[in-house]
């Protein structure tokens, strides 16, 4: 008697653990209020704890939505061999991932049933009420019109589970499919608090159920409870960007490093390639439009990357000798001077060696380039003079040039 109930005890024990998860708490913090009038069309704070064979992706590699997190399991990650050309499909035969997109329901209301360009200010404003409506009235609804989208899009057979055939709460619905090239997908969508939630799960076969389990366990962690946070997640606010080079990184990726400080006041458009990047590009909208005869000047965008020499555009005798009517921009626009920064002793470029600035119409391009190693590093930007935030942008695209450190390198 005394071992049958050693046996219950244990048996509810282990029930008990399974939901546990041995994590570490991620979090996304909206502190960015856009326009009071539509805050609450804003993506909402949340944390997850997911577990520690995971690894989170950072938007300025794959340049995700603001409030959206990857994961991929890190140990899968190292040993897996990428190239230029792997995509998503591929890495996911064989590295598990976990993807959670949650959105603000009023926001996914108003795209789906009001929003429209082609509004007046008060149509504008009655949307916005409706939106309210009928999110307090059918919100279930439309978390139902979602699983049913999901389903029209998906090629293979599926299986939909609910909370009374698998304990998947807070999700209400979670959908699992198995590819043709043996992956186990799994969606998952839910409601919490003012939100919906969608996390894909992806798991090649051959790992799924020892798997599959941690990652569930980490998904029913989301919390939009501020009262339920963690004091200190790790968030997505690198305050420094990098590549570094892994042996199993084939092909045309650089063989070299680098690191540099993130601009403070630029906008982060993409990266190249998007898992393992070597290349950020930025690109910063001016608040008022800059207009010349033949053109436009609405953006600045500053470029940082590492090539191999035989795949690099510009080389820095190239650039050098390059002469004044080489350097076009626009089909109208021809270069007015050109400046060698490097020759001047007071000017500081970091670790370039070639430091170049070209003056056109409205306009100046600086050029950074350090040939090292068989690679070449370069820094671009572009400023429009006009621009209300000139002075601005050049101390932090400068900021970027001189904070700028070479990894991996053999001189």
């Amino acid at each position: 008697m005394k071992k049958m109930i050693l046996v219950i005890v244990l048996l509810f024990l282990g029930a008990c653990s399974t939901d546990e998860t041995n994590g570490t708490t991620y979090g996304f913090e909206q502190n960015q209020v856009r326009d009071e009038e539509y805050e609450w069309l804003q993506p909402n704070s949340y944390q997850i704890t997911v577990d520690d064979s995971f690894e989170l992706v950072s938007k300025n590699v794959m340049d995700t939505p603001e409030n959206q997190m990857l994961f991929w399991h890190e140990s899968s990650a190292n040993q897996y061999t990428f190239t230029l050309k792997t995509t998503t499909e591929q890495l996911q035969k064989e590295v598990p991932t976990i993807d959670i997109q949650p959105i603000n329901k009023y926001k996914y209301v108003y795209l789906q049933e009001y929003y429209d360009f082609g509004l007046t200010e008060k149509e504008a404003q009655d949307a916005l009420q409706a939106v309210k409506k009928e999110v307090e009235e059918d919100s279930a609804a439309y978390l139902e019109q979602m699983k049913e989208q999901s389903l029209e899009r998906l090629s293979d057979v599926a299986n939909v589970l609910t909370t009374e055939d698998y304990d998947i709460k807070p999700f209400t619905y979670m959908i699992k499919t198995e590819s043709e090239l043996g992956v186990i997908h799994y969606e998952l969508l839910g409601e919490v608090g003012e939100n919906y939630v969608r996390a894909r799960l992806s798991i090649p076969s051959e790992q799924d159920e020892t798997l599959f389990e941690k990652m569930l366990t980490s998904m029913k962690t989301i919390t939009f409870n501020k009262d339920e946070f963690d004091a200190n997640p790790i968030l997505d606010q690198p305050t420094n960007l990098s590549y570094e080079p892994k042996e199993n990184l084939k092909g045309d990726y650089p063989e070299v490093g680098y690191s540099f400080d993130l601009p403070e006041v630029a906008t982060f458009r993409y990266s190249f390639p998007s898992l393992h990047t070597y290349r950020y590009t930025f690109d910063t909208k001016y608040e008022e439009s800059v207009e010349k005869e033949h053109f436009g000047l609405r953006s600045s965008e500053l470029v940082v990357k590492v090539e191999k020499q035989e795949n690099a555009r510009n080389r820095e005798g190239e650039i050098r000798n390059r002469a004044l009517d080489d350097f076009v921009a626009y089909q109208h626009d021809y270069a007015r001077t050109i400046d060698y920064l490097h020759e001047n002793e007071d000017f500081d470029t970091g670790v370039f060696t070639t430091a170049v600035r070209v003056e056109f119409d409205g306009y100046e391009e600086y050029w950074f380039l350090k040939e090292v190693d068989g690679h070449v590093y370069e820094v671009f930007f572009d400023i429009a003079f006009e621009a209300h935030e000139y002075e601005e942008l050049l101390e932090s695209y400068l900021g970027v040039v001189r904070t700028f450190e070479l990894k991996n390198v053999k001189e």
